[in-house]
């Protein structure tokens, strides 16, 4: 979750960026939309590697977690199916 905090400031940090840019710049309309919808286009395409990146690991750190949980179980699954033969068997 951390790491998604930052990806939102740097987001906000961009866009803040670009804007302060957009205000200092002398520059017609035209080139100001141009140059902003190219500044949006990167963003957004960043912003979408970097989810991407982030859900693949959650991804991986979920099924690390889903294994060992099944690793556990099997195991308390095998020791109570023990214990249960060797109180039948006396």
């Amino acid at each position: 979750m951390h790491s998604l905090k930052y990806v939102g400031v740097a987001l906000t940090a961009g866009i803040v960026g670009a804007a302060v840019a957009l205000l200092l710049a002398p520059q017609s309309g035209r080139e100001t939309r141009r140059k902003l919808g190219r500044r949006f286009e990167e963003e957004s395409r960043r912003m979408s590697r970097t989810l991407q990146n982030e859900k693949e690991n959650l991804m991986k750190k979920g099924r690390e977690t889903l294994d060992d949980v099944a690793e556990y179980v099997n195991e308390e699954l095998n020791s109570a199916q023990k214990k249960i033969s060797k109180m039948v068997q006396a």
